[in-house]
């Protein structure tokens, strides 16, 4: 206790669970804006405009795909992603500039669950798309610097996308599944040599090649129904964390 008020003995920038065991790539990263982090935070709590959330630069909405806010009794902060058609979805992306640099931490991460993890694509990352006709080309765009972690319709398995402008896409595929109708934690972590895939702060894969360093890409998130017509997704939060 300090003289004049309460004293901590260490910082309270960094995120300090996940120094040891689950979470590793949270530590020494910020959960506050500062000099030494860029942090970012959004918990859905604000109205949807036209199918945008507040501080997001737009939506990629096929013809019968919706985002919407969850009204139901009790639940707050979380936005549903839905469809009437199979191959429909829906993608937003953020208006920031993030860039890769070796030798600087970076985690993205996001807390969703989907009605059927092994029938539709659930992916999120970065990617230097901004303007598009399908959700889909954030993360599927061969020609695209992008980074992308999560499931293709087909499998539950996760996997890890890292290609830098089309020299060499590095595809990563994980042992660890999503399970459906279930809230997980999924994470993007680069160390500044390594970029990684978790899943409720589990490592689920792993990269060194072609990863996108020294290009503004802009964070996304991004649905895709698999053949299954109606089926849905949710988001709880999305946050990322940068060393400068």
């Amino acid at each position: 206790m300090a003289a004049n008020g309460v004293a901590f003995s260490e910082s309270i920038v960094h995120a300090t669970k996940g120094r040891v065991g689950p979470y590793a790539y949270r530590s020494g990263l910020g959960m506050m804006p500062s000099a030494e982090f860029n942090v970012f935070h959004d918990d859905f709590n604000e109205l949807l405009t036209t199918n945008v959330p507040a501080g997001w630069t737009a939506a990629v909405i096929d013809t019968g795909a919706t985002l919407v806010a969850d009204t139901t009794a009790g639940v707050s902060s979380t936005l549903i992603f839905d469809s009437d058609g199979a191959t429909e979805g829906v993608a937003i992306y953020l208006p920031k500039a993030i860039q890769l640099t070796a030798g600087k931490k970076f985690f993205m991460e996001i807390r969703l669950k989907t009605e059927l993890a092994d029938d539709r694509d659930v992916k999120f990352g970065l990617t230097d798309l901004t303007a598009t006709t399908n959700p889909e080309d954030l993360w599927t765009t061969t020609a695209a610097s992008v980074i992308a972690f999560g499931v293709l319709d087909g499998s539950a398995l996760l996997k890890l996308l890292a290609d830098s402008a089309n020299a060499g896409t590095a595809v990563v595929a994980s042992e660890r599944s999503m399970t459906s109708a279930t809230w997980h934690t999924l994470a993007i972590g680069y160390d500044g040599v390594t970029l990684k895939g978790y899943i409720d702060g589990q490592e689920a894969a792993s990269t060194t090649t072609t990863i996108p360093t020294g290009v503004a890409l802009a964070p996304f998130v991004g649905f895709r129904n698999g053949s299954a017509a109606t089926t849905e997704g949710q988001i709880d939060y999305v946050r990322y964390a940068q060393e400068r």
